[in-house]
């Protein structure tokens, strides 16, 4: 807060106690969690108001002063994301943070919850350390963003004083010199009651007198010591002088006054400080000029407050990057647990039927033999069988059968197979990574991740099926987290295979199919043998340059609503340069396609 005080003026610098935990309020409909949640948060040194709806909730907020609020989202009547509106559209509670709290088993929008205002989510069963390291981050997140508001504020106001009393210092300064040129004594006593370093030059930047301050400032007795000196004759290095001498120059050349030049400086006692100083030109009552007047304010306090804002404000900032990539970590991590229960589930339910299957074909290709065997034994020892029997061989064609059969079971042989290799394929796509990089081979895991998005490639009624290009070089086995550079694998080449299917939104059947929608995946070894580069290209129509601008920007997405998160290419840097050590770049021409380039050191 700016506080006046005489003729001076003092800077309030209380601040809210950045630890000071206030109230809590925490909304759920089942007593239970309402329970757990207060207890944990009581016994950490927090004031808890509890609410068992939406309804209830807001009719609290109107009498109690909240810090943050534990929202549940499955509530009956109002559920958590329409309390959540509600709160945000109210000018005296829009700005409490809101931690939304759901089951890992409830399937709710967490973008939704984050465009309308959330801050975060909690999932149930709770984890106290969790809930509290969350609960005193947004917290301290809140408290710092409104002090940092409360000193952009307070720094505003102090600035604007500042430079009021500047300006009306000068004023007065002028006006005593012009009502008072004839008594000098008195003239010396208003220049000397300025706190300001004040002084003059002639129109040779040679000094014509300062006031006390000044000449205490560098080291003289008495103003009346500097009359006849120059900046070089001044406890100053030549470079200095030079600085000064130039910005007198630029005043007396321009007519115009040169105000807030900011530097550092060195008084005569070693003591480092800030200085604003404002040069302006004097002129005579006939307007000509004569000089310049120099007026000089110490502002080491406000320097000093603004690097501590600044470095307030630094602070904030690297912790909303902590958070975003908390963000982008936790969607990865549920996403390809999901994807990956759900793909390892089908893959087992496969296996059982798959290996009935497989172990009883040779026993039929066996018996399928043995009956062989039994009817040509039957046909040497009766040649000439009766009537119906050779009716029903030359209805049922038995020749076929005995060329077809063995055919028809060794494909079953193949199919089984097939489905036998789609098995593992999943099992390879779904498996979960350990706390530590294993050596897994890169092409495995390409594979797998063309299996599962199989169905995008296939012909449909609009397009002829997209071609996918393999070009595998001979890489070694390379250590990585293989689940997560499926992921990695998956968001690339489905964003090549949204950006062929827009392309075809403006041809036809058949331009398409003279030019095919094509993926190219190339894997090589980097001419240093230090990294594998896995290449993949499609040939859409390519990015315009704002796009390339953002493209991996968090929460940045060119699809529509719904249809995608901004997260994926976000969430595959991540993986490839932070989690791996790799780099992840791309080259797009518009008009031929997209390319990007995955390099993992070996």
């Amino acid at each position: 807060m700016i506080k006046p005080s005489g003729n001076s003026i003092t800077f309030d610098n209380h601040v809210t106690n950045l630890l000071d935990n206030g109230i809590v309020l925490i909304v759920d409909d089942v007593p239970n969690n309402l329970k757990v949640l207060s207890d944990t948060l009581a016994h950490a040194g927090f004031e808890v108001a509890i609410a068992t709806s939406g309804e209830r909730a807001i009719q609290q907020l109107e009498h109690t002063p909240v810090s943050l609020i534990l929202l549940d989202v499955m509530m009956p009547e109002m559920d958590g994301f329409e309390t959540c509106q509600h709160i945000k559209a109210n000018p005296r509670t829009q700005n409490i943070p809101i931690i939304f709290i759901t089951a890992l088993s409830e399937s709710v929008n967490k973008v939704t919850g984050f465009e309308l205002g959330a801050v975060d989510y909690i999932t149930k069963p709770f984890q106290q350390s969790e809930v509290l390291a969350r609960v005193r981050s947004h917290l301290k997140l809140n408290q710092l963003s409104r002090t940092l508001e409360a000193k952009n504020t307070e720094l505003q106001h102090l600035t604007e004083q500042l430079e009021q009393r500047v300006t009306q210092r000068t004023q007065e300064l002028f006006t005593s010199v012009e009502t008072l040129k004839q008594t000098q004594q008195l003239l010396r006593l208003v220049f000397d009651t300025i706190p300001q370093w004040v002084a003059w030059k002639n129109l040779n930047l040679v000094y014509m007198g300062c006031n006390q301050v000044f000449a205490k400032a560098i080291g003289l007795n008495s103003p009346d010591e500097i009359v006849g000196k120059t900046d070089y004759d001044l406890p100053t290095t030549p470079q200095q002088a030079d600085w000064y001498r130039s910005w007198d120059t630029r005043v007396i050349e321009s007519g115009q006054a040169e105000l807030h030049i900011v530097e550092e400086s060195r008084l005569a006692d070693g003591r480092q400080i800030w200085l604003d100083t404002n040069k302006m030109p004097l002129r005579d009552i006939n307007g000509n000029l004569f000089g310049i007047l120099l007026v000089t304010e110490d502002i080491t306090e406000r320097q000093q407050a603004e690097e501590e804002l600044k470095q307030q404000k630094q602070n904030l900032e690297q912790t909303l990057v902590e958070l975003q990539r908390a963000q982008m970590q936790l969607v990865q991590s549920e996403k390809m647990s999901a994807l990956g229960n759900l793909v390892a589930g089908v893959a087992h339910e496969i296996n059982n039927p798959v290996g009935f299957l497989g172990g009883n074909i040779q026993p039929a290709l066996d018996y399928i033999k043995d009956i062989f065997g039994l009817l040509d034994l039957y046909q040497q020892k009766y040649p000439n069988p009766d009537a119906d029997i050779q009716d029903e061989i030359e209805a049922i064609d038995l020749d076929y059968i005995r060329e077809d059969l063995p055919k028809l079971v060794g494909s079953m042989r193949e199919g089984v197979k097939r489905i036998r290799d789609i098995s593992t394929s999943l099992r390879t796509f779904s498996r979960a990574d350990s706390d530590r990089p294993v050596a897994c081979n890169i092409h495995d895991g390409i594979d797998s991740t063309i299996l599962i998005l199989k169905h995008r490639l296939k012909a449909s009624e609009t397009r002829p099926e997209i071609q996918v290009i393999k070009e595998y070089g001979q890489l070694p086995l390379v250590e990585c987290f293989a689940g997560q550079l499926n992921q990695v694998f998956v968001n690339i080449l489905a964003n090549a295979i949204d950006a062929l299917e827009e392309s075809n939104i403006v041809r036809g059947f058949e331009e398409i199919k003279a030019n095919p929608n094509c993926i190219t995946i190339i894997t090589q070894i980097s001419d240093d043998k230090q990294k594998v580069i896995i290449n993949i290209k499609d040939n859409a129509h390519g990015m315009t340059e704002p796009i390339k601008q953002k493209i991996f920007d968090h929460l940045f997405t060119t699809k529509a609503v719904g249809k995608g998160t901004g997260l994926g290419l976000a969430i595959a840097r991540q993986i490839v340069e932070e989690t791996h050590g790799g780099k992840l770049s791309f080259n797009s021409v518009l008009g031929e396609g997209t390319e990007f380039f995955i390099e993992i050191p070996i």
